[in-house]
Order: C-alpha cells, then structure tokens, then sequence
C-alpha cells in the first residue's frame, strides 16, 4: 500500500501544472548532471570515459533537447516509443552530432531510471534527478517535457529555445521543428 501511495503522490506532483515554468528567450544556468554516464553515453555525448558527473556545458553539442520525464507519469510511459523513435532518427542524421538528446528523471533514483531505461529499451542518455534540483531549475514542469537550450558563449548558462509541456504528436514533424529551433540545420 505505501508503494503504490508513493507512485500516486508522484504521478499528482509530475502531472501537476507547473508552477514557473521558463519562458523561450531566457537563460538557465549551466547545469551539473550528479550522475555517472554508462559508457555509451559518455561517448555519445562527447564526455570523458569514467566521468562520475558532469555538467551540460562538457556535452559536445552546438544544442540539447531535454526531456524531463518521470518513471511514474503514464504520458511519458506511453511517450516513450515515440520519444525513442526520434532518437533513432536523430542520430542517423548529420544533424545528429550538433543537436543531442537526453533525459532527466524528475524526483527519480538512478534505479527508477535504469527500471525505465530497461522496461522501455531506452537509448536516449538517461540520468536522475531524485532531488528534483533539476526539475526547480527547469521550473517544475510537467512531465513529459521537451526543451531545446542552447549554450550561451562563453559558459554563461543555457538559453532557451523552445519549450514544450506534454507529449507530441507525429515524432518525424516534432524532430523537423527541433532540428529548425536549434538551429542545427
């Protein structure tokens, strides 16, 4: 009974309206990941093998697309295909190397993200966020929620691009406006 109170009292807090949510045009602060890649997200994102944490501004991109999910919300439960669908897509593109995703897991352990990693097969780079220290940062959004930040010279934060509360539509469409919004193409 606790188990499921807790995923019940997760799922009201992550589908919940947000509170402050940024708006496109302002600069977030550069963030740091408290969380050690696998190997093939190491590589993918361009960090140093055995890296233990690391912040946004070390990823090898010229743009991030942020999903904030939570392994509780069932939107991004069912979302993940899709989200997963756009990876794929993604990295088989030129574009690709410019423009790099990853996911963080609002109020999740890293063993509710490795559960939903596992359950979903996701190759999309996953990392926790169990003291929503993020989440506050990216406004306490619902989830799912896609951004698209771009880093501001010289390592002063991250300006936001676009942001998107909840899931989308048709995957081909919303990674042509992703690609578009960041400037990638």
């Amino acid at each position: 009974m606790k188990q499921f109170a807790a995923a019940l009292l997760a799922l009201l807090l992550f589908c919940a309206p947000a509170m402050a949510k940024p708006k496109a045009g302002e600069i977030l602060p550069d963030m740091e990941i408290k969380a050690a890649p696998l190997p093939a997200e190491a590589a993918y994102l361009g960090l140093p093998e055995g890296a233990k944490s690391f912040r946004l501004s070390q990823v090898k991109a010229d743009a991030l697309l942020v999903e904030i999910f939570s392994m509780y919300c069932p939107r991004c439960q069912a979302s993940a295909k899709s989200v997963n669908a756009v990876f794929e897509n993604l990295t088989a593109r030129p574009e690709g190397k410019k423009l790099k995703m990853l996911g963080l897991g609002a109020g999740n352990s890293a063993f509710e993200v490795n559960a939903f990693r596992k359950q979903y097969q996701i190759p999309v780079p996953l990392f926790q966020d169990g003291d929503y220290a993020l989440h506050k940062t990216f406004g306490n959004v619902y989830t799912p929620t896609y951004m698209v930040l771009k880093p501001v010279p010289g390592g002063k934060g991250f300006q936001v691009l676009h942001i998107q509360e909840g899931p989308f539509g048709n995957g081909e469409e919303f990674l042509e406006n992703m690609l578009r919004i960041s400037g990638v193409r």
